[in-house]
């Protein structure tokens, strides 16, 4: 009988004893202190030392506190290239190219910091997508059409001047895309 009892109070103590662990760390309480670094960078304290509960009470700070990190200053490049410009024909007209060929226009992004963007037109065999038609590429696009990404998915869209008479069908207007000074009809 005497084992059995001593079983029993094995097993009330391994009952207990995460109760009492969870005891002891309940006086840790919900409250924090934020000590100031005495430019203002303290949760909206005015650099003093303060305090802040969890309760729920209100009295929250008006902030995340000081950041862990600086701001970062992008330096930008003061020495920047103007783009550079390559039309072999023409993406409004459809003109330079031959029989059966669009115009179709391109930027290439630079490979390094603060080189010059190339912006222009090639000529190359046009596709049949016509104005909202899926396409992977500008070549799935009749000519006067380019193929670019909204929130329909990868879409055709015609071509158009962004000052002046655009030209974009009925309800559509005329959007800046990737490649500078044209417009898409979005």
């Amino acid at each position: 009988m005497t084992a059995m009892r001593l079983r029993s109070a094995l097993v009330f103590l391994a009952l207990l004893a995460p109760a009492a662990a969870l005891a002891g760390a309940a006086g840790c309480g919900d409250t924090v202190n934020v000590p100031g670094d005495g430019i203002g960078g303290a949760g909206g304290a005015g650099g003093s030392s303060s305090t802040f509960s969890g309760s729920g009470s209100g009295n929250a700070p008006p902030d995340g506190g000081a950041d862990a990190l600086p701001d970062y200053v992008d330096p930008g490049c003061p020495d920047a290239a103007a783009p550079i410009e390559e039309f072999f024909c023409d993406p409004y007209e459809q003109q330079g190219c031959l029989r059966g060929e669009g115009c179709f226009i391109f930027v290439d992004y630079p490979t390094e910091p603060c080189g010059p963007e190339t912006y222009g037109a090639f000529c190359a065999p046009a596709g049949f997508g016509g104005q909202g038609e899926p396409c992977f590429g500008a070549q799935d696009c009749q000519g006067g059409f380019t193929c670019v990404i909204t929130g329909s998915g990868t879409q055709c869209v015609q071509l158009c001047a962004l000052e002046g008479e655009d030209g974009c069908p009925a309800g559509l207007v005329c959007e800046a895309i990737d490649v500078e000074g044209f417009g898409g009809c979005l």
